[in-house]
């Protein structure tokens, strides 16, 4: 079990390098087809990523958007229900 949250570390943070290393506008507004575009993130993870709390998504767009910087600070953190299968 703890191998398998290990790889998603392993995982999340080379997606988190990937990003960085674009040096794209953290102030960009992301919707969850384009950042599956950018990370290969699966569209359902992103989306229940988008019903966290935690991510600041704002909701009053259609569809909902996230900044880059906000989706970036979300991956730097621990998210146990992530790695759940």
């Amino acid at each position: 079990m703890e191998e398998k949250i290990l790889q998603e570390q392993k995982k999340t943070n080379e997606l988190l390098e990937k990003l960085i290393s674009q040096n794209k506008d953290p102030n960009e507004l992301l919707t969850i087809k384009q950042i599956h575009k950018e990370t290969g993130i699966g569209i359902n993870m992103l989306q229940k990523m988008f019903k966290d709390k935690e991510l600041a998504v704002q909701r009053y767009t259609s569809p909902f958007k996230v900044t880059r910087g906000a989706f970036n600070n979300y991956l730097n953190k621990r998210h146990d229900y992530l790695s759940e299968r």
